[in-house]
């Protein structure tokens, strides 16, 4: 028996699914992408180091801010450059507020119709109007700080190696902070529609990796964390990723995927709540200890509810962030403008290496650069999300099928595209 699904809408890129059943047994489940590799990478070596943010940010045009960030903060390690306080604080609101879009736009319009069991997404809008408009204002009030601070919503252009070229407007900032009892409401308009989801009752325990900080929610730094399927945690620093963590070619798809340890595991919204769901903020600690959640959670359409969460979570964040800086803002020069000076040679005159991890929406992404003593790139390797998470979500639909036995060709077929539209993927970036 064959399953094959050409097509699998509402994501980011494109892809089809096909699984091959034998006497009740799924020999083998495959998410094939349709969309050919932009070999970013590749394009990449030879060109001068500060050209990489700039181009890595056109991988995805959901999440250009992380991959910006990512490729400045490797870079950065490579010549031992140090942002100051103020560069960070802005980078971990733009990363807030990345997620906070990415989220509303993946949960309430491309993921939560397929539980209210609605195909006319127009006709799922038409239902939740008043839901629609929380998630719309949500992220434009995400994509205005992203703007303010990055200097436009998508490809931001303000960040650069060492800081910031120009800095937000104090009063658009105060701007922003005052918006923030009405977006606080929309989210939590939106937790309120998401608990009223019924979710299959499906659990698969798996490995689950995520950035972990000592004193926050991990985000953009820390180290990784791994939680194993069978409880036990491992401390991994982000620039050995690839120690740990190994890329695999496969001939039916155009993106790579990956393998933790040798096994398949899951990052993103759940696989950080999972592990750091002890330092989400108040309102958002509030939520999920109201929902008596077992940890780990291990069905894997709780990533959802866990975005919903996450939302909530970052909506929080960037008001704080948002308040620091309204009042404490001021002008200060650039580490990349002292880069500048010397005609974008690298400063340590010599060849060097640097990486390291931020979470994207989806999860970990990871940049590493190898730079020679004239300042060009000669190797380079980006991990993303979807990546990482492949061979985990191909494993999870080929354990979910059997459930689905009973079901007619086109009621298994919604099913298996919910549960690959739950992960959120992004086939584009994985192709990059």
């Amino acid at each position: 028996m064959k399953i094959q699904i050409n097509h699998i809408g509402k994501m980011e890129g494109h892809s089809d699914f096909i699984a091959e059943i034998l006497r009740g047994d799924v020999r083998s489940a495959k998410l094939m992408t349709t969309e050919g590799a932009r070999l970013i990478e590749g394009i990449l070596i030879g060109r001068r180091y500060i050209e990489a943010p700039i181009i890595t940010a056109r991988i995805c045009g959901i999440c250009p801010v992380v991959h910006k960030i990512s490729s400045i903060k490797a870079i950065e390690n490579a010549f031992a450059i140090k942002p100051s306080l103020q560069a960070v604080k802005l980078r971990k609101l733009l990363l807030s507020a990345q997620i906070i879009h990415s989220h509303a736009l993946h949960l309430f319009f491309l993921s939560l119709p397929d539980f209210f069991d609605i195909t006319n997404d127009l006709k799922f809008v038409k239902e939740h109007q008043k839901e629609t408009h929380c998630a719309i204002a949500v992220r434009e009030w995400a994509l205005k700080i992203i703007k303010v601070i990055g200097g436009r919503a998508v490809h931001p252009i303000a960040c650069e190696v060492g800081g910031f070229k120009v800095l937000p407007d104090k009063d658009e900032l105060k701007n922003l902070v005052n918006q923030y009892e009405n977006i606080l409401r929309n989210a939590l308009c939106l937790i309120n529609l998401v608990i009223k989801i019924k979710l299959p009752k499906f659990r698969r325990p798996t490995t689950y990796m995520a950035l972990s900080g000592k004193d926050e929610y991990g985000y953009y730094s820390g180290e990784l964390k791994i939680l194993n399927a069978d409880g036990s945690i491992k401390i991994i620093k982000a620039e050995n990723f690839t120690k740990n963590i190994k890329e695999i070619e496969e001939p039916y798809r155009a993106a790579k995927s990956a393998k933790l340890d040798g096994k398949p595991f899951m990052v993103g919204a759940l696989a950080r709540i999972n592990i750091n769901h002890g330092q989400l903020n108040h309102l958002a600690k509030g939520i999920l200890k109201g929902w008596k959640w077992k940890f780990p959670q291990c069905n894997p359409f709780y990533n959802i509810w866990a975005q919903a969460v996450e939302i909530v979570h970052f909506v929080e964040e960037s008001k704080k962030l948002l308040d620091d800086l309204a009042k404490n803002l001021k002008e200060e020069t650039s580490q990349g403008e002292k880069l500048k000076l010397i005609s974008d040679a690298n400063p340590r005159g010599r060849d060097t290496f640097g990486a390291d991890a931020v979470e994207a929406p989806r999860g970990t992404l990871y940049h590493a650069y190898g730079i020679n003593k004239d300042g060009l790139i000669k190797e380079c390797q980006i991990i993303t999300p979807t990546v990482s998470f492949l061979k985990n979500l191909e494993e999870d639909i080929a354990a979910y099928i059997p459930e689905l036995s009973r079901l007619s060709d086109e009621k298994r077929s919604r099913k298996i595209r919910a549960l690959i539209r739950a992960y959120d993927p992004c086939i584009s970036c994985a192709t990059h």
